[in-house]
């Protein structure tokens, strides 16, 4: 039996991602369900009888429902049809990135508490028969382990990095991921059967929310674009028709360059896209609706929540530019101070959440200490917002970014806008190195774009002054990098670069 949910007109279920799909399969099998990067077309009836087949081995092997079962988030129909698979047997998805690193891995292994592993780079394990590509291993002992309520409503299990270097398993229900879908199609005004496009890694909650979840739950068919290649993701959304989708600022980043440069010159036909993960400056957003046609929404959400608020496709372009959206049907965003006493509207403080696409826990093990509630219910995210009266929000901080230099408290996303509106600049980020004195000082790591001479700090600081960006706010480093350092979710690795900056500085 189905519960059945509702917020705001917006009426959703706790059917799983299978229920969904294989409904859809029956009432239209020959209907188009994915596309791969390669070109090769899949109806539903096709995926479906490969899920069913690897499903029957899944319960060969003695795979039960609320198992966990580890699957390597390779953007291949394969794969894909082995988490429609998991779902059909009642498991739990925990979908990974492939370069997912070795002690991480490690971790995962000795507390994940998964009964198997479905990949195509495990060498040892055993191949599914009659599907290409995917072998399946099994753990040698099952370990039995009571279960909670989140436990029985988990479908999927995603991980994001913790602070204490060990990732967090971030546990999510049907009922979560299909409220996001439904809120973000009814934001593009989708119609039955409009494509998608999927550039996003596949090994992370919102990564597989956002493409797998999105596509099969609701009858989108997926476009998948791997490796990424802005021109490559322009020609399949324009092939496909595709009219929604969603990237990280560096995926629009380098679609508007394709524009910039003539690689390419058609409008796209997107609805809109949701973009999220990090910042990203006004003029991207003028320059992608302008030079592509594409009405990019800024998204404000994460791996906890995954799609929270949301700018619209009838917003204005300043609206857009300004602005990190309205919260979703029956969600609530706001505003809370360091006693988390929630804030009136206007005031900048820590932002809480609370709403129907809230996890349901971190998994044992993997980030339970570091869950944060206010006493009504307010998922405590680490981002600082401003909730404005008419109940758009605005993000315009991370409270563990803040740079500490000598007591004074600097923002490295307000001192990055700044920087990013000087037309050198391509992308740049700003970090905390240590001083002896201070504690701490600002380092600005910076890339320039091709045909500008490379600067000097007293360029950047110039730039500053005259924007009026205060001097106890100034970068007193620099470093310039041919490259900027990306997750595998296309996000500015910021860890790993602050690091590279402090050795190459000497300041380690």
């Amino acid at each position: 039996m189905l519960t059945t949910f509702a917020a705001d007109g917006l009426t959703w279920t706790d059917a799983s991602l299978w229920q969904q799909f294989n409904a859809a399969h029956e009432a239209s099998p020959d209907a188009l369900a994915l596309v791969e990067a390669d070109g090769r077309c899949w109806s539903r009836a096709e995926l479906h009888l490969a899920a069913t087949e690897i499903a029957q081995e899944l319960q060969r092997s003695g795979v039960r429902a609320h198992d966990r079962i580890m699957l390597e988030g390779t953007k291949t129909a394969p794969t894909i049809a082995a988490a429609l698979a998991i779902s059909c047997v009642g498991a739990v998805i925990c979908p990974f990135t492939p370069d997912l690193g070795t002690a991480e891995r490690q971790v995962l292994e000795e507390r994940l508490g998964h009964i198997a592993l479905i990949s195509g780079s495990e060498a040892q394990a055993q191949p599914i028969p009659g599907v290409r590509d995917l072998r399946l291993s099994l753990r040698r002992q099952r370990e039995l382990r009571p279960l909670d309520d989140a436990d029985t409503a988990a479908a999927l299990i995603g991980f994001t990095s913790g602070t204490t270097g060990v990732p967090k398993g971030v546990m999510h229900s049907s009922a979560a991921m299909n409220y996001t879908v439904l809120a973000c199609e009814r934001i593009a005004s989708l119609e039955a059967n409009d494509s998608i496009i999927g550039v996003v890694p596949l090994g992370s909650a919102p990564g597989f929310t956002f493409t797998v979840h999105f596509s099969l739950a609701l009858g989108h068919p997926l476009v998948i674009v791997d490796p990424w290649d802005a021109r490559r993701a322009l020609q399949m959304m324009e092939q496909y028709s595709c009219r929604w989708g969603i990237c990280v600022p560096t995926h629009l980043v380098a679609m508007v360059e394709c524009a910039k440069t003539g690689h390419w010159t058609s409008r796209s036909p997107l609805r809109a896209l949701a973009v999220g993960g990090s910042s990203m400056t006004a003029e991207l957003i003028a320059d992608a609706e302008h030079l592509l046609g594409i009405r990019a929404l800024r998204m404000f959400g994460m791996s906890e929540c995954m799609g929270h608020a949301s700018t619209l496709p009838t917003d204005s372009l300043e609206r857009r530019q300004r602005s990190d959206g309205t919260p979703f049907p029956g969600t609530r965003d706001e505003a809370f101070d360091p006693e988390l006493k929630m804030l009136a509207r206007g005031a900048r403080g820590q932002a809480g959440v609370k709403g129907p696409s809230l996890f349901l826990k971190y998994c044992e093990g993997l980030g339970g200490d570091e869950y944060r509630l206010t006493e009504d219910g307010y998922y405590l995210t680490g981002d600082e917002i401003i909730c404005g009266a008419d109940n758009y929000l605005k993000v315009v901080g991370r409270l563990k970014d803040q740079i500490i230099r000598g007591g004074y408290n600097i923002d490295p996303a307000e001192v990055e806008a700044a920087l990013q509106r000087h037309p050198a600049i391509e992308t740049a980020i700003v970090v905390a190195v240590p001083h002896a004195r201070l504690g701490e000082q600002a380092c600005a790591i910076c890339r320039f774009r091709d045909g500008y001479q490379t600067m000097q700090l007293s360029d950047l600081t110039d730039h500053l002054a005259v924007i009026g960006l205060s001097k106890k706010k100034w970068p007193e480093h620099l470093v310039v990098v041919e490259e900027m350092i990306y997750t595998a979710t296309g996000k500015l690795n910021k860890k790993l670069m602050q690091k590279s900056a402090i050795a190459s500085l000497g300041l380690g």
